[in-house]
């Protein structure tokens, strides 16, 4: 760890998650719960043109610009997001755009999300055919199709609070939604209860504003709207909030100074110091406020009981996992299958693979020279994106996102089964989001490509397990979690 001097850590993962919860405004999915009654009152129609100011502890670092307009065979919708991130102790700027067309009854036909940072690009879009939404994601010289089935045809209203307010939802009534976030693939339930009304200031008046509370996977934030339905403010996570604006107001600059790093506000303080984690065969922690959140803290190197947590360092045995005999079992080969982000078996990959490896290097000798490889043609920089393995073998530059997708598709490549983890690391005196790997080679060993680390040291914590879907469970523990370092054995 000595020869990383900064921490890259999750950074974009906070910024994602952000604009899941605070702007989620894709398809939200209803299940056994019929339409949603359309309000005909005057009162009730969204306004066309919004604009909002994305704000962090009080200073401005971005703006969302929306509409939403009548068309012959229904409505048209788009949104636009521009931010200044500090990741990292590196501000950059972030684009997203939506856009897409309803049907009459406000039941979605098709959508463009958009994504595009200093140095990547991720976009997804697609269109409701019958029971299924059709979906691709990638740039079209590496685009993915799947499909997702629906119960419903999913409808959109710009977020799941317009959804609460087009439904009339009662004071002190809660109702849970389905959402889709095309970012990461996931849909997720998420509760909306309707507060008490509440008399806010909004530029320069005071309006009597319906306030909405949702609970995401245990992370909450809030809204106020007007009598129309305009979404006036949002409050979330990590002292980030929107508040409607004038138009001039919103063509008013982002704050350069004095923006946290939003990787800095994320982590968690040690109350130990850990002065050489790589020479550390376990590590046991006491673990507070997660509540009953569903994380995978227990299971392969990790034992949780009772609060309490402890990582032993895997201790790879040469004889048994290079024995011939030691083959994937079929319940792991799943894992040798590409995915939309994680092209393993791509022709390009392949070719680099064939670069780092010899056929005839048993699996544990297959696992170290890709994991080096990638620690030493990825150039550690912090970046926005939606991490993608063909973009990042292309660019060759990325955070632990980037050094973790494209890991997962080399090693599935060369044949290893991998898997992607996410959860904490500690470096100089505090736990950081990151991500890393798992390998399949006789049993599943931690690898961590920006450490160059195989096994990865105890100071790993295993939150969860899985891609970019999975990766969403973390929202409900950031700002939460606390850990306190019981013993530390070498």
């Amino acid at each position: 760890m000595s020869k990383i001097s900064w921490s890259f850590v999750w950074g974009i993962f906070v910024t994602i998650t952000f604009i899941t919860l605070l702007a989620i405004h894709l398809e939200f999915f209803r299940k056994n719960q019929g339409p949603l009654p359309v309000i005909q009152s005057p009162k009730a129609q969204r306004p066309t043109d919004t604009w909002m100011n994305i704000q962090q502890n009080g200073k401005k670092i971005g703006v969302v610009h929306r509409t939403f307009t009548l068309r012959d065979k229904g409505f048209h919708f788009t949104e636009n997001v521009f931010m200044q991130i500090n990741t990292m102790g590196v501000m950059q700027p972030l684009n997203i755009s939506t856009q897409g067309d309803l049907n009459p009854d406000m039941t979605v036909s098709s959508f463009n999300f958009d994504l595009t940072s200093s140095l990547f690009r991720f976009n997804a879009h697609g269109y409701v055919a019958k029971n299924k939404l059709i979906l691709f994601t990638g740039l079209p010289e590496a685009q993915q199709k799947s499909e997702i089935p629906l119960q419903e045809l999913p409808h959109m209203s710009g977020s799941i609070y317009d959804a609460a307010f087009r439904a009339n939802l009662g004071k002190n009534i809660t109702r849970n939604f389905s959402i889709f976030d095309p970012a990461t693939q996931a849909m997720r339930s998420i509760r909306v209860t309707r507060n008490a009304d509440e008399i806010i200031s909004i530029m320069g008046k005071r309006i009597l504003a319906q306030k909405y509370c949702a609970d995401f996977m245990g992370a909450n934030n809030c809204t106020w709207m007007g009598k129309d339905g305009d979404t006036l403010k949002e409050t979330g996570i990590l002292g980030l909030s929107l508040e409607k604006v004038s138009p001039a107001k919103a063509q008013e600059g982002i704050s350069q100074n004095g923006s946290i790093d939003f990787t800095q506000i994320a982590s968690i303080p040690a109350n130990l110091k850990i002065d050489d984690a790589e020479k550390l065969s376990r590590l046991k922690i006491k673990i507070s406020g997660i509540g009953g959140l569903l994380l995978y803290l227990n299971g392969d190197r990790q034992s949780f009981r009772k609060d309490i947590l402890t990582i032993t360092r895997e201790r790879p045995s040469s004889s048994v996992l290079q024995s011939s005999a030691n083959k994937p079992t079929q319940d792991v080969t799943f894992f040798l299958q590409a995915t939309p982000l994680v092209q393993a078996n791509h022709p390009q990959m392949k070719a680099q693979v064939d670069k780092i490896i010899k056929t005839d290097d048993v699996p544990e000798q297959k696992v170290k020279k890709i994991v080096h490889w990638v620690y030493r043609n990825v150039e550690k920089k912090p970046v926005l994106s939606v991490p993608n393995a063909l973009e990042v073998l292309k660019n060759k530059v990325g955070d632990c996102n980037e050094h973790a997708v494209l890991v997962a598709a080399l090693l599935r490549t060369a044949g290893i089964p991998a898997q992607i983890e996410t959860g904490l690391v500690y470096l100089h005196g505090r736990f950081y989001y990151h991500a890393w790997n798992i390998a399949y080679i006789g049993n599943w060993i931690t690898a961590d490509a920006v450490f160059n680390q195989f096994p990865a040291d105890v100071t790993h914590i295993r939150l969860v397990r899985g891609e970019s879907s999975e990766q969403l469970d973390l929202i409900g523990v950031m700002g939460k979690i606390k850990l306190e370092i019981l013993e530390q054995t070498k």
